[in-house]
């Protein structure tokens, strides 16, 4: 019996975009730190390992973790050990990647690319599409990073790529300000995105350190736009601010005029049909696994900061119990 009174309690939250490749991913917190001991029962990890460097995971990391982890596995072989990854073709082993999936088919929950990198500013939408096939010969989706801090990618791209994602490919980093973001200059935001989300392609928020920006997030949020599901990016750069955790980005959300009901459908029941595991997790009906997260909603203020370093006021703060 845990005592829970005054309290909120919630299915078990699930962070959809971690780094938890702990020791292997330089930036990769463990498990735990962005799971449990924030309240947290499932975290994903959002392509910290490619093919080449992924058997540690499922050997060293997930057997000494509280926490639930799945993940989605890089394109490029060696993950993001390499950065920026994806410099040249001899990074990507199809056959490789497909066995890796194969292998482990109940860990991982798609395949994971970002924008960034020559191979893709020079091949552009084709490396999309060839981590698209690739992911349907398994039932999965792609998980696609948009934020070009070099500005190396065409202009374009985004664009392109949002006309050829499908039901259930994750479009991340939704409300960043970098290069390849969704809002125009003039504030407007890509007609290719209303009609993504209109085909069933999932907004994931992920935060991080350097693609996320209150303004690009209020003027989307005035437009209708919402995030599917509401995520970290958490990472060694970040844990400690701007991101902190899942508790703090959903007080964020919050606080930019989103209910405590909707921030908590954003990390339980939405990310788990985002990855297949509604039959599951997400939800506290009999038959589930029993993961609960219980919180607390304290008062005071607090001030976090964007990308940007502009400064969005808390006056509400989720506190995992």
């Amino acid at each position: 019996v845990v005592k829970a009174i005054n309290k909120i309690v919630t299915p078990g939250l699930i962070d959809l975009h971690t780094h938890v490749y702990s020791y292997v991913f330089k930036y990769a917190v463990e498990p735990d730190i962005a799971g449990v001991k924030q309240g947290v029962t499932t975290v994903v990890d959002g392509g910290s390992a490619g093919e080449a460097i992924f058997g540690a995971l499922p050997k060293y990391i997930i057997p000494q973790s509280r926490t639930t982890v799945f993940c989605f596995l890089h394109l490029g072989s060696q993950g993001l050990t390499i950065m920026p990854e994806l410099r040249d073709w001899g990074e990507i082993n199809l056959d490789a990647t497909a066995a890796v999936i194969e292998s482990h088919r109940g860990l991982i929950k798609g395949i994971k690319l970002r924008l960034v990198g020559n191979v893709v500013a020079s091949a552009g939408v084709e490396v999309v599409r060839m981590a698209q096939q690739t992911a349907r010969k398994f039932g999965l989706p792609i998980m696609v990073h948009i934020g070009d801090m070099k500005k190396q990618v065409s202009p374009t791209l985004t664009q392109e790529v949002l006309r050829i994602m499908e039901r259930g490919d994750i479009l991340t980093h939704v409300f960043t300000p970098s290069f390849g973001g969704v809002m125009r200059p003039d504030g407007t935001f890509l007609p290719e995105l209303r009609e993504a989300v209109e085909r069933g392609v999932v907004l994931d928020s992920a935060m991080g350190t350097h693609n996320f920006s209150y303004a690009v997030a209020r003027k989307a949020l005035a437009h209708g736009i919402l995030p599917r599901t509401i995520s970290t990016d958490l990472t060694t750069t970040s844990v400690n601010g701007p991101v902190y955790g899942l508790p703090v980005t959903m007080s964020k959300f919050m606080a930019l005029g989103l209910d405590l009901k909707t921030v908590i459908e954003m990390t339980t029941i939405n990310p788990a049909g985002a990855i297949s595991i509604q039959h599951r997790k997400g939800s506290l009906k009999p038959g589930m696994d029993a993961d609960v997260s219980i919180l607390e909603l304290s008062s005071g203020t607090w001030r976090v900061e964007d990308t940007l370093q502009e400064t969005l006021e808390l006056t509400k703060l989720l506190v995992p119990i």
